[in-house]
């Protein structure tokens, strides 16, 4: 019994042997049942194995084979393949548009899936000298048979067809370019203003101590001009040339070269070389002593007063005027310095000082309405340069009394910021002169001469006589600014009653024998009210009544405190 058993185990022990040693891989294990790791790497890198397995995992069949030219529509001659796992056939159109047909057979499944998965039958627009291919796989005994897979029609590729899109593209590209170009431009209009305000800061800088009296009219080519300058050479030849009031070093100059306590003017040595330095532009004006140009110097505008030669008494009268010390002040013409020159053969003396756009007071009133605030502040800087001129300064390095002499509308610059300056220093007179001199008092522009100068009753040798005469003429000046406060037309001061050049006999007999004045302003206000009353207290027929130039600014500051339409700073002046 115990043989028996043995035995059957046995046979089932051979019969399960002979069943493993059939599979690769299972001949070789070990002795827990596992295959062997020899046998597996074996199978791995010997691709004749993976040939065998697939043959017996996948069916082989037969397929008609040809190549081209040889395959066709109407081929005779064809081979066969066996063991195939798949049968081909395919069109191919080339670059050119030649058809070539073939039929075939993949033998490798990695062979067949790459080409069976490339076909393109698919309509549609491809790249230039790109080929067309359709190919179809089959499996089966001889499947590849029959016609050939159909191509599409051929395309004319000469040209290559534009986009559908395309428009697109172009309208993203041009709104781009668009909106850029926007970009840029409103940046550079920006830049452009922004250094327009800049150069115009810089000019109200130098030209006056405020701007917040100006309206954003004034910012125009009046004032502008003077910050773009186009340099004629009328001396260094003919050119034009742009520069910038903001690049200017006039100011640091003014302030680093004048002499110590002088507060006016250059050092001697300097203005012996400053008309080299100094290009004109244009005439401005012509005076009883010569003509006044518009300069460019150190890229400022500079004004240019050229003297005749004939006249060397007056240049150097109004070159010492205004080398006076502790002369500079804001309501006074800043004085830059003087210079001989030659042009022409000729020889020139120039007294070069600041220039200012708005030019002078009689060209501004004959432009421009007034309103009350710049009536008083046209008339309180008029007054307070004429107070510093008359005030006596004592110490180590006084300042003189100055009488002006020939103060009008004519003589008085408008600065940017509303306020005035008196120029034209070329009669004016001091102590000094007044004790050294016989001086003539019939001096002056004749329409704005006092009666004691009129009638020659004024004791010349007496220098308060002067200043009264100076008090005077400045009633005239204050008539002329209430009259365009008032709204009406330009006229100068007896229009009515003196032809347009009077001689002396013809303001004699206006001014001392009829006793006639200007007709005031027939306002209610207190403010002009006030001011026709100071007027006349000014203008009055005997000196002694006169008021002082002090007495005159008080009494404008109090009308000014009394009218809600005038603005005070806090220094109690008239805020410009």
């Amino acid at each position: 019994m115990a043989d028996a058993v043995i035995v059957g185990y046995l046979f089932t022990f051979l019969l399960i042997n002979s069943c493993y040693a059939g599979l690769p891989g299972l001949d070789n294990t070990d002795t827990d049942g596992s295959p062997s790791t020899q046998s597996d790497n074996h199978l791995r890198d010997d691709p004749s194995s993976i040939d065998k397995m697939v043959v017996q995992l996948y069916p082989r069949y037969k397929c008609h084979q040809c190549e081209p030219p040889d395959c066709g529509p109407e081929e005779t001659m064809m081979g066969v393949c066996r063991d195939a796992l798949y049968c081909y056939k395919s069109s191919v159109r080339a670059s050119d548009g030649t058809l070539r047909y073939s039929r075939g057979c993949f033998t490798s499944v990695d062979q067949a899936q790459f080409t069976c998965r490339t076909s393109q039958p698919a309509l549609g627009l491809r790249k230039r000298h790109a080929g067309q291919l359709n190919i179809k796989c089959c499996q089966d005994d001889m499947c590849n048979a029959g016609s050939f897979p159909d191509l599409p029609p051929a395309v004319d590729t000469s040209i290559e067809p534009v986009p559908s899109n395309a428009w697109k593209l172009w309208l993203s590209v041009t709104l781009s370019v668009l909106f850029v170009s926007a970009i840029g431009g409103i940046g550079i209009f920006l830049l452009r203003r922004s250094h327009r305000l800049r150069v115009s800061r810089a000019a109200l800088h130098k030209l006056g101590p405020d701007s917040s009296y100006l309206s954003t009219n004034l910012y125009g080519p009046l004032v502008t001009s003077t910050c773009y300058e186009g340099l004629e050479g009328s001396q260094n030849g003919g050119g034009l040339k742009a520069v910038a009031a903001g690049d200017s070093t006039l100011r640091e100059y003014l302030e680093s070269s004048v002499t110590s306590g002088s507060g006016s003017g250059l050092p001697l040595m300097v203005q012996r070389t400053l008309a080299k330095q100094v290009t004109l532009i244009d005439c401005v004006g012509k005076g009883r002593y010569g003509e006044v140009w518009r300069g460019s110097w150190c890229a400022d505008s500079v004004a240019v007063k050229i003297f005749f030669s004939r006249d060397e008494a007056s240049w150097r009268r109004e070159t010492e005027v205004y080398s006076t010390v502790l002369l500079r002040h804001e309501n006074i013409l800043a004085y830059i310095g003087s210079d001989m020159t030659s042009r022409n053969s000729c020889t020139q003396l120039w007294l070069i000082t600041h220039f200012h756009p708005l030019g002078s007071l009689y060209e501004y009133l004959n432009r421009s309405a007034l309103s009350r605030h710049q009536m008083m502040l046209i008339c309180l800087s008029i007054v307070n340069g004429l107070l510093h001129l008359h005030t006596d300064i004592h110490g180590t390095q006084g300042k003189p009394a100055i009488a002006h002499r020939d103060i009008k509308s004519k003589n008085i610059l408008v600065k940017v910021n509303g306020e005035c300056c008196i120029a034209d220093f070329g009669l004016a007179v001091t102590r000094r002169h007044v004790q050294q001199h016989q001086l003539s008092a019939r001096q002056g522009t004749k329409r704005y001469m006092s009666p004691e100068m009129l009638d020659q009753s004024m004791n010349v040798q007496c220098f308060d006589a002067y200043r009264k005469c100076d008090v005077y003429a400045l009633a005239l000046v204050v008539w002329e600014v209430t009259r365009g406060a008032t709204g009406r037309e330009y006229r100068p001061p007896y229009h009515e009653l003196a032809p347009q050049d009077p001689s002396f006999e013809d303001m004699r007999k206006v001014v001392c024998v009829d006793g006639a004045r200007p007709e005031p302003p027939q306002e209610t206000h207190p403010t002009m009210v006030g001011l026709t009353n100071l007027m006349r207290e000014c203008w009055h027929q005997n000196p002694s009544v006169r008021l002082p130039a002090l007495r005159i600014k008080k009494t404008l500051l109090k009308l000014a405190a009394n009218d809600n339409s005038i603005h005070l700073n806090e220094d109690n002046e008239v805020s410009v």
